[in-house]
């Protein structure tokens, strides 16, 4: 097997390839089941936001993709999902935080359980591309394959619809049984007039139709401008703003270019219609230090090949979201570049790793990197930090997207979301529960 983190070709990574590919095959049938699928009914008033004082108002799009997006909100802050209650989404993706998690494991409702691996950033995830196998031919004509994308760092989840599904049910989470127990826990959320008026009266009693409509509200949600403002200093500069990088950060990103061969897995082109990613969303085994159990990766999925593979996240915002790893085993950059640098040279300083038969040693572990340019690889990491992240208004629970961000709507296509129409309570174009007729005065736009 070559590893996905060597695949190039044209300069085009298979995980674009992914996204392009499966907004695509979506593309047909999407404007005609929209109505249906997100949500049916007709738009309720504004979401009143319990949690936070923030005025800043949903962008203009689609009305239910709208109200879809502010009952995502309302379940992302409800701490009475758990059981018991007091978890919720944002106990783990904190905000200030890049929506990630400083713990290395976050503490689950029952105490005394965690996690057991590292709370990843929420920035962006909406744009990770499903999870794929890809194959083709190199120049020489050797066929080569990798993994790509998926949720979660070892992929098991296709795509966010698949993702969001289940913390709620996780042990270590949030604890629920089933999704009864989900269902009967939103029907007596503060939100659910909102939520009932949305989808309408047919599916708020049916559990299957409830909780289908609970995991795309959370969808839509994190699709959100927010989620994805593109607004770093690496932006300005990739656009054409040479003062836009320190002296020290324009060295780190000739190193990052490559001695580094950071951007070998780090993608810094843009895609279809984003800026880059910084990713490509491939599979590698880096020898991180063992936490714990074992912890297969990828390989629980795929078998053997994959035994100790996580999923290269993004850099975006990666100065916020310390500590690093799936594992959370190595607490800051400084630390994370020297381990690339001498990962083999100093084993005795990074211990043991789950699966050494498996590690990626052509690529990283001894890099021959100067002190200098350790150090100014890790002043570049500073410039990949959205600033509506870290200019966050206080008072303010979320961050607000800088104005211009393309809407959820106008982009519906590029999302690479699909296995909600493999969900039973998928209505597709025949829908077999009425509109609801809650404000039928007024008109969708």
């Amino acid at each position: 097997m070559i590893n996905s983190h060597w695949v190039h070709h044209a300069g085009l990574s298979i995980a674009v390839l992914v996204v392009w590919l499966s907004s695509r095959s979506s593309a047909a049938e999407y404007p005609a089941a929209m109505q249906c699928v997100v949500g049916g009914g007709q738009e309720s008033d504004s979401v009143e936001h319990r949690k936070d004082e923030q005025s800043d108002q949903l962008p203009v799009g689609n009305r239910h993709e709208r109200t879809a997006a502010q009952i995502g909100r309302e379940i992302f802050l409800d701490t009475g999902l758990s059981r018991p209650a007091g978890q919720a989404c944002v106990s783990c993706h904190i905000p200030s935080a890049a929506f990630a998690d400083p713990r290395s494991f976050s503490p689950g409702a029952v105490k005394g359980r965690k996690g057991v691996r590292n709370a990843p950033s929420l920035m962006y995830a909406a744009l990770i591309p499903g999870f794929a196998y890809e194959d083709l031919f190199t120049d020489e004509g050797t066929e080569i394959y990798a993994y790509e994308g998926g949720l979660f760092h070892d992929g098991r989840a296709r795509d966010l619809f698949d993702q969001v599904q289940q913390p709620f049910f996780d042990r270590n989470e949030m604890n629920l049984p089933d999704t009864s127990a989900l269902a009967d826990r939103l029907r007596r959320s503060e939100y659910a007039v909102e939520f009932k008026q949305w989808i309408g009266s047919e599916r708020w009693k049916d559990d299957s139709q409830l909780t289908y409509h609970a995991y795309r509200a959370l969808v839509e949600f994190l699709k959100e401008p927010m989620f994805r403002p593109f607004d770093a200093r690496i932006d300005d500069f990739l656009a054409g703003d040479t003062d836009a990088l320190t002296k020290a950060e324009r060295r780190g990103l000739e190193i990052f270019r490559g001695a580094g061969k950071c951007a070998d897995c780090h993608f810094l082109e843009p895609t279809s219609w984003t800026p880059a990613l910084l990713s490509d969303y491939g599979y590698d085994n880096l020898g991180v230090p063992s936490r714990g159990e074992k912890d297969a990766g990828l390989g629980a999925r795929i078998g053997a090949e994959g035994l100790g593979q996580f999923r290269a996240p993004s850099l975006r915002n990666v100065a916020l979201t310390a500590p690093y790893m799936h594992n959370g085993s190595i607490a800051s950059l400084q630390e994370v570049m020297e381990f690339y640098n001498k990962r083999d040279l100093e084993p005795q300083r990074w211990g043991p790793t789950d699966y050494p038969e498996t590690v990626n040693r052509e690529d990283i572990g001894k890099l021959n990197l100067t002190d200098q340019q350790i150090k100014d690889l890790v002043a570049l990491m500073s410039a990949f930090t959205d600033r509506s992240v870290v200019e966050r208004n206080p008072a303010q629970l979320f961050p607000e997207a800088p104005k211009g961000t393309p809407s959820t709507t106008s982009k519906r296509l590029y999302f690479p979301d699909w296995t909600h129409r493999l969900h039973p309570a998928f209505p597709g174009v025949v829908d077999s529960f009425p509109a609801s007729r809650v404000h039928s005065n007024q008109q969708a736009e």
